[in-house]
């Protein structure tokens, strides 16, 4: 089952198994029934944002493998949730990685990003026709410079994994820290979650570090300042904060951070029922003790 308890006003796109998607209505006064909608991939609540208008023009959707909260004004992913087992670790490196639209979520212009993907036009391009993913302006193409919030590694044994080809998953990233600290501690937590029952993860872009995305977001800050990765497990959490401009030889722990920071840098309350304790435990797993 999965897990999310909401009163905010985005709508929430669930995938019920593998064939059909539920679209529940926005909770709008305060004389309509609050939903509850439960979705396991949050480890129980799902971020939510500070700003009621950024919530009202959000969407949330759920994959089998992860569910994503997506700028109402980009179609991006502002965070994106998943839990880890040891089950559906495998090897990745055959596996075809071409971006494809989410079937759960329409915003316009969404088919013609794709389609702009397969001719090797940069997003640039394509925001001139009014598609709201304006701001980028390397080649869709590369995809040294696109980077998965939830990795394909970390899914390769399951029947799901094309879900992690998502718009909706998909985040701009310079090749350094993609291959450099990001990509060491995917591969750190793949190495310890057979210790574990489970670990959950949020991660997502920080675009500014003075204010929050949601109240300041155009077409010419769309390529994050800044990400963040969040680690839940049973002993507690463990947060990180990437620079864009990190080099490759860096290591993870070298970037660890706090929620209060994430909460400022992002505009999410990513704990809404209140934040979990920071976990020595964990970051001694994690070799950052």
């Amino acid at each position: 089952m999965w897990s999310i308890t909401t009163n905010k006003p985005y709508k929430v796109v669930l995938l019920l198994g593998s064939a059909c998607a539920l679209l529940l209505p926005p909770v709008l006064h305060a004389q309509n029934v609050a939903q509850n909608i439960f979705i396991a991939h949050c480890q129980g609540t799902c971020p939510s944002y500070f700003s009621s208008l950024s919530a009202t023009r959000a969407n949330v959707v759920v994959h089998n493998l992860y569910a994503a909260g997506l700028n109402g004004d980009t179609g991006l992913a502002d965070w994106v949730a998943y839990q880890l087992t040891k089950e559906a670790i495998g090897v990745a490196s055959l596996l075809p990685r071409f971006w494809q639209p989410d079937e759960l979520v329409r915003i316009s212009g969404i088919d013609e990003l794709a389609e702009a993907e397969a001719l090797g036009f940069s997003l640039a391009e394509v925001s001139s026709n009014g598609n709201p993913y304006g701001g980028f302006n390397e080649p869709l193409a590369n995809m040294q410079e696109r980077a998965r919030l939830a990795p394909i590694t970390s899914f390769a044994k399951t029947p799901y994994w094309r879900e992690l080809n998502n718009l909706s998953n998909m985040v701009s990233m310079p090749t350094p820290l993609r291959r450099g600290p990001w990509l060491q501690l995917e591969q750190r937590l793949n190495q310890i979650v057979s210790e574990e029952n489970s670990l959950g993860v949020i991660s997502g872009p920080l675009f500014l570090i003075d204010q929050p995305l949601s109240t300041t977001i155009n077409s010419a800050n769309l390529n994050p300042a800044a990400y963040f990765k969040v680690i839940i497990a049973d002993s507690g959490i463990a947060a990180f904060v990437f620079s864009q401009d990190v080099s490759q030889a860096e290591r993870f722990c070298e970037h660890r951070a706090d929620l209060e920071q994430i909460g400022l840098m992002s505009g999410l309350d990513l704990f809404p029922e209140g934040n979990p304790v920071l976990s020595a435990q964990l970051l001694s797993e994690l070799g950052c003790s």
